[in-house]
């Protein structure tokens, strides 16, 4: 693992490099990380780079060392940083990277945020979401159960800095709920009918239920004859037990 800076609109974010095992990446993966997130490896990135893909991911801004102040649409924003960072052309002759393969990928709250970026960022066509999130559905409820928007407000709060790793501003639910449409995964669907994309989730995942944020962007997606994959383990919302599959699976994907 590499750490590595960069800039997304003045705030110094911080990453993690993963280097690809062998000579010849397969791939290289933007991955963005739950919420709210890890100073490091986070859930597959070092397995992923043992099979031969380069991996990036980074602290989203306003979270742990990266600077400014965390919101939805910041971390959206943030994806347009890491790609135009990717394309750096020091950093593709020094770790093999072919920007026709720059994939997007996420986990739980990263999954959630990687749809939304990837209807912003028409290059990228490879998409994969672990966990998926639809923050359509969360910005629906904070707006219509003010007792569900409060217990929101209060997880928020015991991980506001200074005790917690997460610096942001008093209207970061505001924002959710006013851009709902940016962050709804069945709107953005139509938006994402030229992608190749792998949905991955678990049947005992007590976070993203597969029925509540999984199954309707496939129903969708393959009303619009997208190229989407699906696959369900059984197993949590981490993936504890079978995360060697996960990434074979994802391996498989990419190669494909």
């Amino acid at each position: 693992m590499v750490g590595v800076e960069f800039e997304s609109s003045g705030s110094l974010i911080k990453g993690y490099f993963f280097p690809a095992g062998g000579d010849k990446a397969i791939a290289t993966v933007l991955f963005l990380q739950g919420f709210p997130g890890v100073e490091g490896d986070e859930l597959i990135c070092q397995r992923l780079a043992q099979k031969n893909v380069n991996v990036l991911t980074f602290n989203y801004r306003g979270t742990f060392g990266s600077e400014g102040h965390f919101s939805f649409s910041n971390a959206v924003a943030d994806i347009g940083a890491t790609l135009q960072f990717l394309q750096k052309s020091q950093l593709q002759k020094r770790y093999a990277i072919d920007p026709d393969k720059i994939v997007l990928g996420g986990w739980s709250f990263g999954s959630g945020i990687v749809l939304a970026g990837a209807a912003r960022f028409p290059k990228v066509k490879k998409i994969f979401c672990l966990s998926g999130r639809d923050f359509g559905k969360e910005a629906q409820r904070i707006a219509e159960d003010p007792d569900y928007a409060k217990v929101v407000a209060n997880n928020l709060a015991a991980i506001r800095a200074p005790a917690g790793p997460i610096r942001y501003q008093d209207d970061l639910q505001s924002d959710l709920v006013e851009n709902e449409a940016k962050f709804n995964s069945q709107r953005l669907a139509s938006r994402l009918k030229e992608r190749d994309l792998l949905l991955v989730g678990s049947w005992d995942d007590e976070v993203s239920a597969i029925e509540d944020h999984i199954l309707p962007l496939y129903r969708l997606l393959k009303e619009h004859n997208a190229k989407v994959s699906i696959k369900a383990f059984q197993d949590d919302h981490e993936f504890s037990k079978c995360k060697d599959t996960l990434v074979d699976t994802i391996i498989g994907w990419l190669s494909d």
